[in-house]
């Protein structure tokens, strides 16, 4: 299923992601700062700059949502909004697994756009959640 194509990049996902919240009862404290789940395994494939990269989320990949801070969710949103969760999910797995994208911090910023806006978060909101990752991910070390 196609869920980018534009000029400048295209992604697709081999199945719709199935995501749920955890439950506290049966998770501790630690296991809970990672509140959702993807109940099975998805990859994503994308095309940019004339190559290809494969995301994959394994089945039981864990997560802590879209990282907003608290002063900014009246205006952005609250970390678990429903059109929140793939692009969270994605990015996440980009941030921990770098070499996904061969180590190139824009890409991951760029697929994080993009997904927000196929998951139907406005191109205004989407660009401002871009620019506060990009440059988040720059001030953390991710320098290329």
């Amino acid at each position: 299923m196609i869920l980018v194509d534009n000029e400048e990049i295209q992604i697709m996902v081999d199945r719709e992601p199935e995501l749920t919240v955890k439950n506290s009862r049966l998770y501790s404290k630690e296991e809970m700062k990672k509140p959702y789940l993807c109940k099975v395994r998805v990859a994503f494939t994308v095309f940019y700059q004339d190559k290809q990269y494969v995301i994959l989320a394994p089945k039981g990949y864990d997560w802590d949502g879209a990282s907003i801070p608290f002063g900014f969710r009246w205006i952005i949103g609250a970390k678990g909004s429903p059109e929140f969760l793939v692009p969270s999910m994605v990015h996440d797995r980009l941030c921990e697994n770098k070499g996904f994208i061969d180590y190139n911090r824009k890409l991951s910023s760029i697929i994080f756009r993009e997904l927000l806006i196929a998951y139907g978060v406005s191109k205004f909101k989407a660009n401002i959640m871009y620019e506060a990752v990009d440059n988040f991910q720059k001030f953390m070390g991710w320098k290329k």
